[in-house]
């Protein structure tokens, strides 16, 4: 996850206006004198927010200085008509971020090829040749739905949460203290929600995003378990201590302050996702050319174990929790949406190839992570490895909204290298890290824990969420058609949660029963 700061640039003036007495013909001058805040009190008062909304009341026209306008948004003019009118006026300061289009694509690419892209084989397992019409579906209704949701995030604001915003505006009447209520703009998934449906939203969709991340997080170490074992079984015997030895690495990572520093790792995931893809590649081709080999079983269609397919899938597209911190980081976020249009064809001509040359390949016997059926060699063992170190990275920048979440309620700012909070907050995040490991080792069977994970939460925040905030931020603007597509969008979404979450669940139980857990 990247951190974000911005700061917002107020220009100010003071004019000279003369008001005309009809009774006596007499010239009065008005001086109007305005203290606002200099730049760097901004930045401090505002460290809460990345963005300001500053809103001046009409009533008080008359007795303001010439409205502010900041230098990155164009304000609505002042109609001296209607001057007497109590309607406020909203100007929100839209900083620029500083990542380029093609930085915040390689960003958005690297998110969403993850951990989900390994079980595509898998989900085909468990849907058959059929589970390309789910994964087109999900991939067409979940850049849909990370269009709208940067919608919505355009169009709605906060209330600031600190109150610096007041200033005395002194005439010949005496002393009049004018009120300006300052507003923020949306940068995270939760203040959307909160924008469309208050505490209740913010808290709804808070919950849902850390459960879900947690429970990514969990996915991480039964991954680290599942290749470790693969890349050492001549010397460890137990998963279990494979994933608490990856926990000594990877919970520490989330003590760093600075999470940048991982960013190199975080690129070796990337390659190591598109190299898969090319070994899988290469073994089919490999495959094909030997006279010998006997390709396994595939199926069109396995209706019984088809909805299990809805949360593997669904995985693939997990990112909307971090595509407004991407909107925000962009210099140029007018391009998001082409942006958002070529990561989500990078990811899904992936996913194809990847998915049906693992499923050609293996056939109706593909692991829940197709790369533990890779032949023995060192192409694969190279890609193994790069899949090993992937999680090493993605633990911290997936754990940190959540223990930054967990800090808030604390009362805790590392951001101010107190040792007493950066001490208790290591603490919290030790403790975040040994959950997700129980996790794990609880359920310990990754494609049936990606299932229920993706069925019950990613779902929910892919699909359901943001179509309800659309809906409740535009609907009155939205053409019938838009409308009803929403609404399908929202039915879709709540069919695959409730038949996903059955299959998934029954599927643990088999598991557990066929284990004698």
């Amino acid at each position: 996850m990247i951190a974000f700061r911005a700061s917002c640039q107020l220009l100010t003036t003071n004019k000279n206006t003369k008001n005309s007495n009809a009774r006596n013909n007499e010239n009065k001058k008005r001086t109007t004198q305005t203290n606002v805040m200099s730049k760097d009190d901004l930045s401090t008062s505002t460290s809460e927010s990345s963005e300001a909304n500053l809103v001046l009341l009409k009533n008080e026209r008359q007795t303001a200085a010439q409205r502010i306008i900041t230098t990155t948004t164009t304000s609505k003019s002042w109609d001296e008509s209607d001057s007497a009118a109590a309607t406020p006026v909203n100007v929100v300061a839209h900083p620029v971020g500083n990542s380029t289009t093609n930085q915040a694509l390689a960003n958005s690419v690297n998110i969403l090829l993850g951990v989900g892209t390994l079980s595509v084989p898998y989900a085909l397992r468990e849907a058959g040749w059929a589970g390309i019409v789910v994964l087109l579906v999900l991939g067409a209704s979940t850049n849909y739905t990370g269009k709208t949701l940067i919608k919505c995030q355009r169009k709605g604001s906060l209330p600031m949460r600190s109150n610096f915003n007041t200033y005395s505006d002194k005439n010949e009447d005496g002393n009049v203290t004018v009120v300006k209520r300052a507003r923020r703009a949306l940068t995270t998934y939760e203040d959307i929600g909160e924008a469309a449906f208050g505490d209740f939203g913010r808290s709804l969709i808070s919950w849902v995003l850390y459960a879900e991340l947690i429970g990514t997080c969990g996915l991480f170490f039964i991954l680290e378990g599942d290749h470790l074992h693969l890349l050492f079984e001549s010397t460890m015997q137990s998963k279990e201590k494979l994933m608490f030895l990856a926990a000594l690495i990877m919970i520490p990572t989330t003590w760093l302050a600075d999470l940048s520093k991982l960013s190199f790792i975080g690129a070796l995931g990337f390659i190591a996702s598109v190299g898969l893809t090319g070994v899988v590649g290469w073994d089919l081709v490999q495959a094909l050319n030997n006279p010998s080999y006997q390709f396994p079983h595939t199926s069109l269609i396995h209706a019984a174990s088809y909805p299990l397919s809805f949360g593997l899938l669904a995985f693939v597209f997990a990112g909307h929790a971090v595509f407004p911190a991407i909107y925000t980081s962009m210099q140029k976020p007018q391009e998001y949406e082409e942006m958002l249009d070529k990561t989500y064809g990078v990811v899904m001509l992936n996913c194809l190839l990847l998915g049906c040359a693992g499923y050609y390949l293996f056939g109706d016997k593909v692991s829940s992570e197709v790369t533990l059926d890779l032949p023995n060699g060192l192409i694969s063992t190279v890609a193994l490895a790069l899949i090993t170190i992937n999680p090493l990275a993605k633990f911290a920048l997936t754990m940190d909204p959540v223990a930054r979440g967990v800090e808030e309620k604390m009362n805790l700012d590392i951001s101010k290298n107190d040792d007493n909070d950066l001490l208790k907050a290591r603490f919290a995040r030790t403790g975040l890290g040994l959950l997700a490991l129980f996790l794990a080792v609880e359920l310990p069977f990754f494609g049936v824990a990606m299932s229920l994970v993706g069925a019950v939460l990613t779902l929910s925040v892919s699909l359901i969420f943001p179509t309800a905030c659309y809906l409740k931020m535009f609907g009155d603007e939205l053409e019938p058609a838009e409308k009803w597509l929403n609404y399908a969008i929202v039915g879709l979404g709540f069919i695959c949660v409730a038949s996903g979450t059955t299959s998934a669940l029954l599927a643990l139980l088999d598991a557990s029963n066929d284990f004698g857990m």
